[in-house]
């Protein structure tokens, strides 16, 4: 297994990220306990994570304790009833030894009245006549008190978890980039080492096509294998191409030149395979022609021109 392409692959910031399938869990947790390298990755990703989640927390408002606080009112009331005769929490109303005397026989209710004095509630708020004042019990108050306070505290932890949410998104895009500049890296350090190797290859002469009055910038390299008679190209500047128009290589065989295919519109930084040369050609160029190559050269559109 190619371990460096499975940490590179970007599945292991997927995972501390918990965007990752549960197969995939799976997988990346089985892959930890086998290859040491893969498990020193993923410990490496989390603390990348964790620092970045610590730089960027935000603690509570200061004012916040203090506005909560404000609206708690530990108080009693302490004003006394207008009028101190009172209701029983029982349907049965008793307001005079009369009234009792109407009760039915059978009735389990009993209760003896003074003319003149309170009768006892068993409710924790003591209701009056008309134009008393309620008294709620302190409990009440500590239970408003402490749904105020867990709102806030609701509300306070939402926005933190959205703003957490936010720094995440915020991080997953910046490993994406970094993931895509170290991809663009790879590349050119792969394309690199891939021209290197030709150009120390014994069997390949190389041609160098230097710009002409056209693009005096321009310049472009032919790997011709002598023994096969392949040709690579090596575009290291050529400008780039407008619509509808696409380069074309060209070989110099007995004085007329020889089509040798059209470039890909997407030249730079790749090895280009061309078509085979005649053992006889003597010099390349480049000119630049309608889309799909042309059976014969625009001279005046001639870029890059290179002796053999």
């Amino acid at each position: 297994m190619n371990i460096q392409a499975y940490i590179e692959s970007g599945i292991l910031e997927e995972y501390v990220l918990g965007t990752v399938s549960p197969q995939e869990k799976q997988e990346v947790e089985c892959m930890s306990h086998i290859y040491p390298e893969i498990k020193e990755e993923l410990m490496r990703t989390e603390s990348a994570l964790e620092q970045y989640a610590l730089k960027h927390q935000t603690p509570p408002p200061a004012f916040l304790k203090e506005t909560l606080f404000a609206q708690m009112n530990f108080d009693e009331v302490t004003e006394e009833p207008e009028s101190t005769e009172a209701i029983s929490a029982e349907p049965t109303l008793v307001q005079s030894d009369d009234n009792i005397k109407k009760l039915p026989v059978d009735s389990d209710f009993r209760a003896e009245v003074q003319p003149g004095q309170a009768r006892e509630v068993n409710t924790d708020a003591t209701i009056a006549d008309s134009g008393a004042t309620v008294i709620y019990p302190s409990w009440a108050k500590f239970a408003v008190a402490a749904s105020i306070l867990f709102a806030a505290l609701f509300g306070w932890s939402a926005l933190q978890m959205s703003g957490v949410k936010k720094q995440n998104e915020q991080y997953a895009a910046e490993m994406a980039v970094l993931k895509s500049d170290m991809d663009v890296v790879k590349k050119d350090a792969e394309y690199k080492d891939a021209l290197a190797s030709l150009y120390r290859n014994p069997h390949h002469k190389v041609v160098r096509m230097a710009g002409l009055e056209k693009s005096p910038q321009s310049i472009v390299a032919a790997i011709w294998d002598t023994k096969t008679n392949d040709v690579l190209l090596d575009v290291q500047n050529l400008p780039a191409t407008p619509a509808g128009k696409q380069y074309q290589l060209w070989t110099i065989v007995d004085g007329k030149p020889v089509d040798m295919g059209v470039l890909d519109q997407e030249f730079s930084h790749k090895v280009l395979k061309m078509k085979q040369a005649n053992p006889g050609a003597v010099a390349f160029a480049i000119t630049l022609e309608k889309t799909g190559g042309s059976p014969s050269p625009t001279m005046e559109d001639m870029f890059v021109m290179g002796k053999v």
